[in-house]
């Protein structure tokens, strides 16, 4: 592990480089439109999958995830309550097209609360922080032991029952993990009393992406007990590190329209990655859909012995392209797609 001996820029250490010094740096090139329709085009083209995915019905899995979720948020943000409940909806239905409706449920409940505590954790970032700590005390509101009223957070402590009693063990102490770890880096997301140093390790985006946790989730779902042995785990696990990164690498490419072509987000991974390469936005977004065609064939290659999981993986990866075309969160129809 390299040490930073200097904050001074004239300082030159081997290994470390300054991607966050916005004042050393020149600014990273935008992406057009035309651009990303273009890069998007040619990964969907080379898949095999049609840009022009029409939505499947979630009304009902959607109203089901809202019942748990309204309660706990208050009538200013029931409006958003019910779109991210939509999104937990599509999530089940396209992550895990071979799961009970049960699991499609559990899961999308814990998407629409991971994505309250992403829009909205600016606003509770004390509690953010505090969650752990509280969940450890028995009589705390977030362990459930309080006559208080419910909160986003007390749902969330609801969550790790449920997985324990759906999940195989190994799978639930992940899950619990991953929502620990995406937790730790809103806290530091959202804190503003000051901002990252000028010289970091040229790896520094990726750890601090994988911070986020939720893509692990997403991965260990793939195995309720319906479907789950001790050895489809072990083959599982032998392909996590793909998943995991071709689940991060999906998101980046297909929420970087929202998020940076019509939106103004400039410290997405793909920016930082950008940085600390000296690279362009587009030249990362390149890397982007190359490593997923890579990585999709990797990984059926690692699995290819459990036809399974090999499918399950299959539909998972495929899934969440679909669910990033067909979701209105990400914008992608103004692409104006041609049949």
């Amino acid at each position: 592990m390299a040490s930073v001996i200097s904050t001074d820029p004239a300082v030159v250490v081997e290994g470390v480089v300054p991607p966050f010094n916005k004042a050393d740096q020149q600014p990273v090139e935008d992406v057009t439109s035309e651009q990303f329709k273009g890069l998007l085009a040619g990964l969907l083209e080379n898949m095999g999958i049609s840009p022009l995915e029409e939505q499947r019905p979630c009304d009902d899995l959607a109203m089901a995830i809202y019942a748990r979720l309204g309660p706990v948020l208050p009538e200013e943000h029931q409006a958003f309550a019910r779109a991210v409940c939509k999104v937990g909806a599509l999530v089940g239905i396209y992550f895990y097209p071979c799961h009970s409706e049960f699991i499609q449920r559990l899961i999308g409940v814990y998407t629409a609360v991971y994505l309250v505590l992403d829009d909205l954790g600016h606003t509770m970032v004390d509690s953010i922080a505090q969650y752990r700590q509280q969940l450890v005390r028995p009589n705390s509101p977030v362990a459930g032991a309080s006559e208080e009223p419910p909160t986003v957070f007390s749902l969330l402590t609801s969550l790790f029952e449920e997985f324990d009693r759906e999940f195989p063990t190994a799978c639930a102490n992940k899950l619990f993990a991953s929502v620990v770890n995406s937790l730790a880096s809103l806290e530091l997301e959202y804190d503003e009393s000051t901002i990252f140093s000028s010289v970091a390790s040229p790896t520094f985006p990726k750890y601090f992406r994988n911070m986020n946790g939720s893509s692990e989730a997403y991965v260990y779902f793939l195995l309720p007990h319906e479907v789950s042995s001790m050895s489809r785990l072990k083959r599982l696990l032998q392909a996590v590190p793909e998943l995991l990164d071709i689940t991060d690498e999906i998101n980046d490419l297909f929420s970087f329209y929202k998020e940076s072509v019509v939106g103004l987000e400039r410290e997405t991974f793909v920016y930082q990655k950008a940085r600390v390469d000296g690279s362009s936005a587009y030249q990362t977004l390149q890397m982007l859909s190359g490593e997923i065609l890579r990585r999709e064939r990797l990984i059926q290659c690692i699995l290819q012995s459990d036809p399974v999981l090999a499918h399950l993986a299959s539909m998972y990866i495929r899934g969440q392209i679909a669910f990033y075309l067909s979701s209105e969160r990400y914008r992608l129809s103004e692409l104006a797609w041609i049949a």
